[in-house]
Parts: C-alpha cells; sequence; structure tokens
C-alpha cells in the first residue's frame, strides 16, 4: 500500500514541478474551493460553506478512509485547493499527500477537538501479545479516538474551526460562514441533548461494537465502549472473543454493534455462542446513502441504541 501511495505523491510532485503556476486570491466571484479528507470533513465544509465553497471528499464513498490511497489527480487537487481539511494520523495517505503539495492552506482538526491520532488506535490487539486491559483503557479515551464527530459537542468545536478557516480563505463571506456555522452548532447541542436524554434510563450500559470508534459517544452518554477490535479490519484475538463473550453474559448485554463498512462475522459469532441480536450502528466514516447525512445517520444510531441498550 505504501509504495502505491509514494508513486501516486511522486507522479504527481512532477506534474506540479511542470505546470507550477502561482495561484490567484480566492474572491467572491468563484468558490472556495475545499479538499477534505473524510466525510466528517466535507459534511462541515459544504454546511458551513453553503454555496461560497465547492467540497471534495478524498475517501470514496462506502469505502473506509482509513485505507484511503491517493491518486497523483488526488494530490494535484491538494495543491490547488483554497483550504484542506484533515485530522493528521486519520488518514496516512493525507497527510503524505499534505506534504507533498504544500497546498495554500490546512486545517488541522486536532487542535479544535483536542484529538491526538496515535498508532495504538490503528492497530488491533491481534497484532502480537497486546494487553486485554491496554486495549480497553485505549478504546474508551476520547483524546485518541479519531471519531470526533460522534460527539455533537466536538463536531461543534470542529464547525467553529471551519469558519474561521474559510473566513480567512474568503474574508467576504464571513457573514455567511457566522449564520451557517450558528445554525449548525445550534442543532448539535440538540442532538447532544436528544441523546443524553434518550439513553438516560437504559438496560444496559455497555456498549459492545465491531471496532474502537465509539470513545466520544459513550464519554458524552455515560455508555462504557468494549470493541472487538481497535482496527475496523483486523479480526480480534481469541483472548478478546473470550473475554467480550464472558462480558456479554455477566453483564445481561443485549445486543452486539456491526458496521456498515466492515465485516460483521466476529460480531456475529459472539451473538451466536451467547444468543443475543446484532444491530447496526454507524462510525459515519462514508456515506453509503447520498440521501442521508450525518445528521440524518446521529439520528438513527440514537434509534438503533435505545433500542439495543433497551433505554426507556
Amino acid at each position: 500500500m505504501w509504495s502505491r501511495a509514494l508513486t501516486a505523491v511522486g507522479m504527481a510532485v512532477l506534474l506540479l514541478t511542470g505546470c507550477a503556476t502561482t495561484p490567484s486570491p480566492t474572491t467572491g466571484a468563484q468558490p472556495v474551493r475545499v479538499v477534505a479528507g473524510a466525510y466528517p470533513f466535507a459534511f462541515l465544509a459544504g454546511t458551513v460553506g453553503g454555496d461560497r465553497v465547492s467540497v471534495e471528499t478524498l475517501a470514496r464513498p462506502g469505502a473506509e478512509p482509513h485505507d484511503l490511497e491517493l491518486t497523483a489527480r488526488q494530490v494535484i487537487h491538494l495543491a490547488k485547493a483554497d483550504l484542506v481539511i484533515t485530522l493528521p494520523g486519520f488518514q496516512p495517505a493525507v497527510d503524505q499527500g499534505i506534504v507533498a503539495a504544500a497546498p495554500r492552506a490546512v486545517l488541522d482538526l486536532s487542535g479544535a477537538t483536542g484529538v491526538t491520532v496515535g498508532s495504538h488506535a490503528e492497530h488491533s490487539p491481534s497484532e502480537g501479545h497486546a494487553d486485554e486491559n491496554s486495549h480497553e483503557e485505549g478504546a474508551a479515551d476520547p483524546a485518541h479516538d479519531p471519531h470526533f464527530w460522534l460527539d455533537p459537542s466536538s463536531m461543534a468545536a470542529a464547525s467553529d474551526a471551519v469558519a474561521a478557516a474559510l473566513t480567512t480563505a474568503d474574508p467576504e463571506g464571513a457573514a455567511t460562514y457566522a449564520a451557517n456555522r450558528d445554525r449548525l452548532d445550534a442543532r448539535l447541542s440538540e442532538l447532544r441533548t436528544e441523546y443524553r436524554a434518550g439513553l438516560a434510563h437504559c438496560g444496559s450500559r455497555d456498549l459492545v461494537t465491531s471496532h474502537a470508534a465509539y470513545a466520544h459517544l459513550a464519554s458524552f452518554t455515560g455508555l462504557e465502549p468494549h470493541p472487538l477490535a481497535l482496527d475496523p479490519e483486523a479480526d480480534p484475538s481469541a483472548a478478546t472473543l473470550a473475554t467480550i463473550a464472558t462480558l456479554v453474559r455477566d453483564h445481561g448485554v443485549r445486543t452486539i454493534y456491526t458496521e456498515p463498512l466492515s465485516s460483521p462475522k466476529a460480531a456475529q459469532v459472539i451473538a451466536r455462542e451467547t444468543g443475543v441480536r446484532t444491530a447496526s450502528l454507524d462510525p459515519i466514516e462514508g456515506l453509503l446513502d447520498p440521501a442521508t447525512d450525518y445528521l440524518t445517520i446521529m439520528s438513527a444510531n440514537l434509534v438503533a441504541l435505545r433500542q439495543g441498550q433497551e433505554c426507556s
């Protein structure tokens, strides 16, 4: 994977060297060109930017954003962008592309969200003999879970950062960006209230998921995350499977959650063994249905959680 990514970056650098021009300042006559590494960042740019921006998402719909490999064309688009929105460490190929392309402006969302993606967030305990307690602790730590958007308050902080970055790129649009940000932040505040109220009284507080994407959601709702793996593409270790199966039995867990973009096999094995059901919970890393968006999926996730956790 790395060799292909480096080849694409190298080709793009050659093309950029051969046809480099000095970019003109952004004006109200043309949209601000925004390139986003993953769907949640693109949602922010499109919602806050409105008609004043054009947004390209590097990760394909229906594909895991972690596994993104950039094409030479995408690296060129990074170079031509007025603003690139990213979370360093979440998509290593994007990090490489930004270094090669040197875009005009890069918004690093780690500052606004307080998230630092470390190596332990990228590997499953099935690789080697990882300690099971460390696996649980890492899964529960929002500071190292890139999925900040599953807490609406962190999404609002990112919204504010996007509005500020767009205003810098396009000062004439400042009032538009501020108004759109305020509307989004208000809806996010409502959504957070809905989650806290909807999950306040549940039959189970244990949140068993196929991979470690829910530390932020668990933190603000009071749920306890128990992922089968840290990496969505990794198979959980035998020790993790045994630990989770025991927890499901001992704690009266009702539901094990799978994800739209990942294999449900491990979750289904434990569900059959323990006699519980499975349900889909979307970490909103990418869209499968263009008729949906971040807000509608978050609302659907709340419905799934209320049913799965047997909340009143």
